[in-house]
């Protein structure tokens, strides 16, 4: 419940900024630190505050997020990738894309750059480091997975604060994550991780997490989620992913288009 109100404080403070603020949508559902943290990433990394775009028929940023197939013709595509293929709409302009079987999918040309934003979270956070184990359950499989964590594991809760989830993920040695962004947050700190595949309830499968690797030096190995697991976590298949392109390159295209505004 608290998690709730404060998403929704997040969620109205940011829908009634001054229309003077460039509006960005993002994904408002159960609270998830990867979709609640777009305005507050976009803010830090760029400087530029935004309004969450009421009106998707006027021009507007589309965040990250699997939420490509919510386009309209007036967006302007800030890394977002899609959760399934065959679900592509037509986007006003695409500045990123998150991964290359997204750019695959709506038919753009290979020069368009790729990354889902997020692997740019070290430029604006820098890990603790620590000893826990963490694991990161998909935000609909931690209602049943509360109450199964073995002693020894950390539970990293994405419906709590999105920067607080992050500076938990940096406090650990390393990552079991179902989380897309929970495997993002540790490749980019360096923390090893262990991708656990999809659950029966969570849509679009494997595809957003494979669209991710394209942008990596190596896909990562899938394992699925078991007591076992848990209880004894393979963390010698524990592995970095290196995102294959310059950050400091993509983090200068996505401030520049927020800068520049709806006009870029």
């Amino acid at each position: 419940m608290i998690c709730k109100l404060r998403k929704g404080v997040r969620y109205w403070s940011a829908r009634f900024r001054s229309r003077n603020h460039p509006p960005l949508f993002w994904h408002v559902g159960t609270p998830n630190f990867g979709d609640d943290i777009n305005p507050s990433f976009f803010e830090a990394l760029t400087g530029v505050r935004s309004r969450f775009a009421t009106n998707r028929a006027e021009p507007h940023f589309l965040g990250m997020g699997s939420i490509l197939d919510r386009a309209t013709d007036q967006s302007l595509v800030l890394g977002s990738g899609l959760l399934q293929p065959g679900r592509q709409s037509a986007p006003h302009k695409v500045i990123s894309l998150r991964g290359d079987l997204t750019r695959q999918a709506i038919k753009l040309p290979n020069d368009i750059p790729l990354g889902d934003p997020m692997v740019l979270i070290n430029l604006l956070v820098s890990p603790q480091g620590g000893d826990d184990i963490g694991f990161i359950p998909h935000v609909r499989s931690l209602p049943e997975l509360k109450r199964a964590i073995p002693k020894g594991i950390r539970l990293i809760d994405v419906s709590e604060e999105p920067w607080k989830v992050v500076r938990a993920i940096g406090q650990c040695r390393a990552i079991l994550s179902q989380s897309l962004h929970g495997l993002i947050v540790a490749d980019a700190f360096e923390i090893p991780n262990i991708w656990i595949t999809p659950g029966d309830k969570m849509q679009g499968g494997r595809f957003k997490f494979d669209d991710y690797f394209t942008t990596l030096d190596a896909p990562k190995q899938a394992h699925s989620l078991s007591v076992e697991l848990l209880r004894d976590p393979p963390l010698p298949e524990a592995s970095v992913g290196r995102y294959r392109d310059d950050k400091d390159e993509y983090a200068a295209i996505l401030r520049a288009a927020l800068k520049e505004g709806l006009n870029t």
